[in-house]
Formats: C-alpha cells, structure tokens, sequence
C-alpha cells in the first residue's frame, strides 16, 4: 500500500528495516563470541554489522532526497550493488571457516580463539568497508552501475549474475557442513539465501525504479533478512539452548554413537563400556567357573578396573560432566569427569573425604539431596533429577543438574547410587536474561497501556471544557456522560499502573487498588471527605487481569451511583466497601487468609446508607448504562449478584457479587 502512494518511501522502508535486522544480529553474534562453537554465525554476524553501515547511508542515497547531492541516481545503485557483494562473499565464504585446526581442549583458550577470530573478522570488515566508501564517496572510481537516459550499466548486469552464482554456491557450501546446525536454523538459513538469490534475480533487468520487478525483488530482500532475523535473533532469544548449547549436544550424541551402555532388565543403565570392550576370554561361563571362584573374582575386579579406565576416559573428553558413585550410606567411592572446572576441587580431594560434596553445595538445596536419596530407596525404578547451586573453590556459584539411580546388583559396580552432575550455568543464566527480558516487556505494555489510557481520560476532559456554555453543560447529562466515560478509563489505567509498579506481572493486590479508585471517584465528584465517608473493609486479594478489570469497572459504576443518586446536596453518607473471601464451607462471615495461589469464592459488596433504589426499578432491567454494565461485567467473570433493599437498616442499598478466581 506505501509503495502505490510513494514509492520512495516504501524504499526507504525496506532500507531501514533491512539494516534493523542487521544490527540486531550483530549485537547477539557479539554479545556470545566467546562461547559460541559456531563460527559460522560468528563471520555472518560482523559481516552483517557493515552490510547495516552501507544500507543505512543508501537508504538516504536516493537523488530526490538530496542528502548526498551532486551524485545522482547512480550512488543508491553502487551502494546497493557494494553491500550485495559483500553479503553475497561473506555467505560463500562463511561455510569454509569450519575447518578449524587442532586448538587447545581447555575452556578458557576456547573462549580467547573465538573472541580473537571476531575480532580479526572485524578488522578486516573494517578495512574493506573503508575502502569501498573512499572508492565511492572521495575517489569516485567504483564503476558506474546507473547512467541517466542510458539506465543500467553492463557491469551492474553482470554484477547480479555474479552475486546469484556466489548466493548458490553458498547454498552448496553450507549443504556440505548442515551437521553443524540445528535441522530448524538450517532450513531456515537456506530459505534466507534462496529469497536473496530470487532478489538479485528479480533486480537484473527493470528499466524503471517502479515497475514490478523492482518492487518484487525489494520483498524478497527483506524477506531474506527477516529470515535471517528468525534463523539467528529469535532462535537465540526464544531457544537460546538451540544455539549457545548445540556444541555439548553434538558431543552427546557422539558419546551415545561410541560407546555400549548395558541395561538391566528393566531397562536402566548400570554399565557404559567404549568402543574397545574387554578381552571376551575374561568373562568365563557358569560351568567353567566352579571351582575357579578366586580365579574368577581376579578376572571380573581387572574386568572392572578395564572398564572403569575406559569409562574415565569417556568421562575426561566431556566437558561440563561429573559421574560420581555412592554407597549406601550416601559416601563418595567413585568420582570422575570434570571436576576442577566445575568445582574448583580435584576429584581426590573428594574421594579422599578431605572437602564432601554436600559442603560446597548452598545451604538452602541439601535438604533436597537428601530426600532424593531417600526417594530412591523407596521408589527403587525411579532416576529423580535435580537442579541446585554449588559454591566453587575461588567462591563463584554454578548451577548443577543432577541425575542419580539406584546401581543394579548383578551389574557387579561398587556402589549403591550412581549417577551424573551436568553443568548447566550458561543455560541458566540464558534462561534469568530471558525471563528479565520478559517481565521488562510486560512492565513496558502496561506502562503504555496505562499511558494510552490517561490520554484518553486528558481528551474526555479537555473536550468537556471546549463547550462554551459551561454552566449549563455541567448539569447536563452530556457533561455526567463525559465524567463517567473518563472515570471508566481511570478505573482501567490504575490497574495497568498497578502491574507496572508491582513486581508480580499476572497479579495485583486488589484491596490497594480499590482503595486508589475510590480516592479517585471522590475527587471526581467533588464530595468532601467529611460529607461522604468510605468504610473500607477488605481483606488481601490478588486477582488477574481478566478479572480485576471487570470488577474494577463493577466497583466505579456501583460507587458512581451511590455518589449521583443516594444523597441528596448537602446531606452526608456512608458508602461501605467489602472484599474478603470464603473457605470451603462457604460460611458468610467465616474468612480465610487469602494467598497468591488459592481457589476461593470471594464476595464483594457495595453499599449505601442513602435514600435507597426506588421499589419499582429491576436493576437487571433497566436503561441505565451503568447497572447495564455491571450486570455485564458480572457475567463476563462468571459470577452471581443481587440486591438488598434492606429498609430500617444502617445500609438501606446493598450490591452483593460473589465470584470465583478463574482456573489458569
């Protein structure tokens, strides 16, 4: 629709939206550079970084922007052909950095080569950079790609032909190494490559900036780059594990391709032996072995010994795995794997009993170790799991995740308990930044929700005060009309302000609410607090949006028409406001300590000591707005009210609604 009003303008759009995707990638290709055993996305990342510079000054290269004058309509065209020659090389150069020469095993070292690799990419981004803009901009010998009455060059033709051949040989390069990715990125990775390839395909020969062919080939150049976007940005933000843990799957699956685990009869693992098993000569039949029982005993401890040596050596090309054995009074008797990285301690120092496990386990999750251990010898088939933090030697906290059976008898391990301990640090603090992500986005909504919504109330109010006789419209019903659509918008715009400032997202403490609201409706009216008096009898409730934003609705229209009709000028009142919630006995009167989690019915009722509802109105019949809204609202949240006219009483007016928290 933009680009049938202005075309211009639809491809500035794509400029600037292409080079947003850009930036965004290399901000997360950087941020995880020196974890990230993919260095494919590292290179396709920085080199995304100047393909972002480039667009951004091409989206302002257009000649009727007069940004860069005394250019033309040929400095958008280089710029363009500069940046598709960059990304094209980058993409076909970017699978061949795979190959990777013997490195150090060692975390640490790891970390430094991938940082000191981006960096170098960096580098040599920089200068290419620099040298395509002198080339451009200062020096002005970067060939022609348009000329005015002529149209397009020969070499910006043949140029496109090139970028496609080098877009498909991308395609193949990257075939030959999808081991390396995730099944998903991978998809999507080609899918990115083959819109930039119709892209260039499309841009070869338009002969007008306006024609369809231009405007196809522009969708699929931001296609492509918005498939990047989902390959790379919301992969790793969504399904960080996809990414930022893909090396120690890989190493998994390795592992379960080399080696033989053996299993029990009912399907636990009680042995994991490598690919060089133990010499078959030492595992004797039954019948050979009677008689030869010392003999016997000598072969199976070598045996085990064997397999213990092999099951080590597993264990050490594992990084971030701990496997650990147990007697049956909880002690250590085996321990291997990667220990000093993950604990700070040496695996002696724990079979020797000098520093305990459950020692630089935090205090607060060795309860749950225990009742682990316990839940095994009660539930002998089960393999409980357990995530918990353990303090490092230097005193850094890492996160843990602990897998632990009951070791099968006939297996011949020593041992009563083994199992392994996984560090999972990375994954966890990938998950707090996810959920810190999260909750500053929900705060963000209702931030501008509750700011939409005070706009709103600002421009009901304003336009109240426009009408010139303004006497007079203030006794009109098109001025009560105006005052009671604004403190409907309040009603909505406290419970938003409310989410923003509390530090629960789902929830709000619904007694605190009412009382702003309350405050609010009194100020409306202009009722002085010595007239009118609230008695406010409310217990601690938390609700959810879907049901205090009804009820927050509720409450202002009941309150509103006890303020309107219950007292005549001059005289005073009492309006009386009760929330609390019953147990499951359902006994007025008999309340409960109300939580964050619990299932109760709660009852809110508003009442008045006025004049009362005249006899002859049916409040759930009537052409009032407002009991029209509230019979509504009540539905809408499942629950029940009725109405007392309680005569002779000190609350004449009483609106009683019981409802029920919905199931989430």
């Amino acid at each position: 629709m933009i680009s049938l009003e202005n075309y211009l303008l639809f491809r500035i759009i794509v400029s600037l939206f292409n080079v947003i995707i850009a930036y965004m990638v290399f901000i997360i290709v950087w941020k995880s550079k020196t974890f990230s055993e993919n260095r494919y996305l590292t290179f396709i990342g920085t080199a995304l970084f100047f393909v972002a510079c480039l667009g951004f000054l091409r989206a302002f290269a257009y000649e009727k922007m007069d940004v860069f004058p005394g250019y033309g309509a040929n400095l958008p065209v280089q710029l363009w052909i500069a940046i598709r020659y960059l990304l094209s090389i980058s993409f076909f150069v970017a699978p061949l950095l795979f190959i990777q020469g013997p490195g150090s095993e060692k975390r640490s070292v790891k970390h430094v080569e991938n940082s000191q690799f981006a960096q170098k990419v960096f580098i040599v981004y920089t200068a290419i950079t620099a040298v395509l803009l002198l080339s451009i901009f200062k020096y002005r010998n970067f060939p022609d790609c348009y000329i005015e009455g002529s149209g397009l060059t020969s070499f910006k033709i043949f140029s496109e032909y090139l970028i496609s051949f080098l877009f498909l040989g991308s395609v193949i390069l990257l075939y030959r190494k999808k081991d390396r990715f995730d099944k998903h990125v991978f998809s999507i990775l080609i899918a990115a490559i083959v819109a930039s390839i119709l892209a260039e395909l499309a841009l070869i020969h338009y002969t007008n900036t306006e024609e369809s062919l231009n405007f196809i080939g522009q969708i699929f150049n931001a296609l492509s780059f918005y498939l990047i976007y989902i390959a790379i940005v919301e992969t790793g933000f969504v399904e960080p594990c996809s990414l930022l843990f893909r090396e120690l799957k890989f190493r998994e699956e390795a592992l379960k391709r080399e080696t033989n685990f053996l299993k029990d009869d009912q399907g636990r693992i009680y042995r994991m032996l490598g690919v060089e098993k133990p010499i078959s000569e030492s595992i004797m039949s039954t019948e050979k072995l009677k008689g030869k029982t010392e003999q016997y005993k000598t072969e199976q401890y070598k045996t085990e010994q064997y397999n213990t040596e092999q099951y080590s050596s597993f264990l050490q090309e594992m990084q971030g795995l701990i496997a650990f054995r147990l007697d049956e009074k909880g002690a250590l008797v085996f321990m291997d794997g990667d220990v000093r990285e993950i604990t700070g301690y040496s695996k002696e120092d724990f079979i020797s009993g000098k520093v305990k496990w459950t020692e630089i386990v935090l205090p607060e999750y060795r309860p749950l170790i225990l009742e682990n251990l316990r839940k095994m010898e009660l539930e002998p088939n089960s393999s409980p799991e357990l995530e918990y933090q353990v303090r490092k030697k230097d005193g850094n906290i890492r996160w843990v995740r602990q897998i632990i059976h009951i070791t099968p008898v006939k297996s011949g391990i020593s041992g009563k308990f083994q199992g392994f301990v996984r560090d999972i640090t990375q994954r966890k603090k990938a998950e707090e930044a996810l959920a810190r992500t999260e909750e500053a986005r929900i705060k963000e909504i209702h931030h501008r929700i509750k700011n939409n919504l005070q706009v709103i109330s600002s421009l009901l109010s304003l336009q109240a005060d426009k009408l010139n006789d303004k006497e007079t419209f203030q006794a009109s019903e098109v001025f009560e009309a105006f005052r009671e659509s604004q403190n409907r918008v309040v009603s909505m715009a406290l419970i938003h302000e409310e989410l923003y400032q509390g530090k629960d997202m789902e929830t709000l403490e619904f007694s605190a609410y009412l009382r702003k609201l309350t405050a609010d409706l009194l100020k409306s009216y202009n009722i002085e607090n010595e007239n009118i008096k609230l008695n406010l009898e409310l217990e601690q409730v938390f609700l959810g949006m879907d049901t205090a934003v009804p009820l927050g609705i509720i409450v202002n229209e009941l309150i509103s028409n006890s303020l309107k009709h219950a007292f005549p000028e001059g005289t005073e009142g009492e309006i009386r406001i009760s929330l609390y919630g019953l147990d499951d006995s359902r006994t007025e009167g008999k309340t409960a300590k109300l939580k964050k989690g619990s299932d109760l019915q709660f009852t809110l009722i508003v009442a008045d000591n006025g004049k009362g509802l005249p006899e002859n109105i049916d409040f759930r019949n009537t052409d009032s707005l407002g009991l029209q809204l509230v019979n509504i609202l009540v539905e809408q949240i499942e629950g029940s009210i009725e109405l007392k006219r309680n005569s002779g009483t000190k609350y004449g007016t009483e609106f009683k609604i019981t409802f029920r928290k919905p199931e989430r």
